[in-house]
């Protein structure tokens, strides 16, 4: 049983999606929030979004429209 937790700790790092590397993720970060919210580039800030844009300011309606609207 120890060595199965083993392999499947090994093959799930190996099949972890590239989001899921720390640098990456305060990169795009970064990225998103520079052009997005400082340069009020819309279009560069949209690479960042996914299936679903979930807005957490009161003041902005989800999705990519809202966040258009709000910057």
């Amino acid at each position: 049983m120890k060595y199965l937790a083993l392999v499947l700790a090994v093959l799930f790092a190996a099949a972890a999606p590239a989001y899921a590397d720390p640098e990456s993720n305060k990169k795009a970060v970064l990225e998103f929030y520079e052009k997005g919210l400082n340069q009020k580039d819309f279009e560069a800030a949209s690479r960042h979004f996914g299936g679903r844009y979930i807005q957490h300011n009161p003041n902005a309606a989800d999705g990519p429209a809202g966040f258009k609207g709000f910057v």
